[in-house]
């Protein structure tokens, strides 16, 4: 599902997880991610506080941003962020795991 298709204003909390999104492609991640790059980044732009993060992560879950293929590896998903499948395009995956 597209939330803009919706025709509602997209809550904040989703903004704040495109945001994250948008940092983890300009990290160079667009396929995958460990948890820790992952973490790095939402203390980047959330906080650090250990709750912070932990919900942060079970929110870009819930709504689909992520998916969690082992305790310390995620895979990207992007249906969410049309916005961002264009430097997904240009950029591909810079970063090892």
């Amino acid at each position: 599902m597209v939330w803009g298709s919706l025709g509602m204003r997209e809550s904040k909390v989703l903004e704040q997880c495109k945001a994250i999104m948008e940092a983890v492609v300009e990290k160079g991640f667009t396929k995958q991610i460990q948890k820790r790059e992952l973490e790095t980044v939402i203390i980047l732009l959330r906080g650090m506080d250990k709750r912070t993060v932990k919900n942060w992560i079970n929110t870009l879950e819930r709504l689909g941003f992520i998916k969690a293929l082992n305790p310390f590896l995620f895979e990207l998903r992007f249906e969410n962020c049309g916005d961002l499948l264009n430097k997904i395009v240009e950029k591909g995956q810079k970063k090892l795991m």
